[in-house]
C-alpha cells in the first residue's frame, strides 16, 4: 500500500512540473539544446500563402541547416548559403550571382535566432499538445516586425519544428507591376531529420569558398569566379 501511495506522489510531482512549466522555461531549454557543443543537422522546407487562411502553396523551397562541435553554422536556403564561421560571415546569392562577406557574428544561431523576438513581441499563449508545445507570439505595439503574429512548435526533445508567421506587412503578388495585388502572406516553416552526426568539416572551411581571402583581396573558387564580391569588412575598416 505504502509503494502505490509513493507512486501516486510520483505521478503528481512529475505532472505538477510538466503543467508548471512555462513557455520562458521551454524556450530557454531550447536553446540550451541548440547551442550545446554538440554537431546539429536537420532539414528545412518553406511554403509561402497569399493570405492567413489560404489553402494553396504560392511559393515553396527547401533548406538544410549544419552547426559543428565549435557552434559554427552553415544554412542552405533555397539559392542562398550562409556560413558564420569562427572568422567570418558569409552570404552566397547564386540567384544575384553575388557574395558578402562579414565579421562573424557572436552567439549566431541561424534561423533559431528568434531572441531578438521577445524585445518586439509579447507571449499570448502557451500550449501543451502532448508530443509538443505550441507558443503563440504577438507584435509588441508599433514593432518594426513585418508579422502580426508567429506561432512556434516545440518538439519534447526540445527542437523547433514548426514556425508559422503571419505577415502584418502586405506583398504584391502581381507579375505585373502597373496591377499590384498585395496580400498579407502566411509563411510556414517546417524542420525534419534531426540528427547529432558529425557535419562534414569543408562546408566551415574557408579554401571551400575562397582561393585568397584577405581584407583587400578575395579571390572566389572556380564554381563562384563570376560572383561579386561585396566584402563589409574592408568597408567597415575604411
Amino acid at each position: 500500500m505504502l509503494n502505490k501511495v509513493l507512486l501516486f506522489i510520483s505521478f503528481l510531482a512529475f505532472t505538477s512540473f510538466a503543467y508548471c512549466q512555462t513557455a520562458s522555461e521551454v524556450l530557454q531549454q531550447m536553446g540550451k539544446e541548440y547551442s550545446s557543443a554538440k554537431p546539429l543537422q536537420y532539414n528545412s522546407s518553406y511554403a509561402l500563402y497569399k493570405t492567413a487562411d489560404s489553402k494553396k502553396v504560392e511559393q515553396a523551397y527547401k533548406g538544410v541547416f549544419n552547426k559543428n562541435e565549435s557552434n559554427e553554422v552553415y544554412m542552405k536556403i533555397d539559392q542562398t548559403e550562409i556560413l558564420n564561421s569562427k572568422t567570418i560571415n558569409l552570404k552566397i546569392s547564386h540567384s544575384e550571382k553575388a557574395i558578402q562577406i562579414a565579421d562573424p557574428l557572436k552567439n549566431y544561431m541561424g534561423s533559431f535566432d528568434i531572441k531578438p523576438l521577445f524585445e518586439l513581441c509579447k507571449i499570448e499563449s502557451f500550449k501543451d499538445l502532448k508530443t509538443y508545445w505550441e507558443i503563440t507570439l504577438t507584435a509588441k505595439n508599433y514593432s518594426s516586425l513585418p508579422y502580426s503574429k508567429i506561432i512556434l512548435q516545440v518538439s519534447k526533445k526540445y527542437f523547433l519544428q514548426k514556425s508559422t508567421f503571419y505577415y502584418s506587412t502586405a506583398v504584391n503578388f502581381s507579375k505585373d507591376y502597373r496591377a499590384p495585388k498585395p496580400y498579407h502572406p502566411r509563411l510556414e516553416v517546417i524542420n525534419t531529420n534531426f540528427n547529432r552526426r558529425a557535419v562534414n568539416s569543408s562546408l566551415f572551411a574557408t579554401k571551400t569558398y575562397f582561393t585568397v581571402l584577405a581584407k583587400n583581396k578575395s579571390v572566389p573558387v572556380e564554381r563562384l569566379k563570376n560572383y561579386e564580391v561585396i566584402d563589409q569588412r574592408t568597408i567597415s575598416n575604411k
